[in-house]
């Protein structure tokens, strides 16, 4: 299991959404292999089922952070537009949803 443990939205002097950060942490059953290689592919499985990135994103970082490897860091750059907080309230839900179903 998979679970989002902490998000920040960072915004432009206009209040437009710029940058998404989500922090994932597994649960050890999740820690089959020594890298920690599937959990980074398995965030990026369910990240990319959901339909953010293709309309407003820039840029994705997907990155395992070195000390723990049992959490995950998710940075989308994204481009100036009118996403409210609302819509990424509902994308965050959808991508918990997503990490939940996920076949890995």
């Amino acid at each position: 299991m998979i679970n989002i443990v902490h998000v920040n939205i960072h915004c432009d002097d206009e209040r437009h959404i710029t940058t998404l950060e989500i922090k994932l942490k597994s649960c050890p059953q999740e820690q089959v292999n020594e890298n920690s290689q599937h959990l980074v592919a398995r965030v990026s499985a369910a990240f990319h089922a959901l339909e953010l990135l293709p309309e407003y994103g820039r840029e994705l970082k997907t990155i395992l952070n070195p000390k723990r490897r049992n959490i995950v860091n998710l940075i989308v750059a994204l481009n100036n537009n009118d996403l409210s907080f609302y819509s990424i309230s509902k994308f965050i839900d959808a991508f918990q949803e997503e990490l939940d179903k996920s076949p890995f």
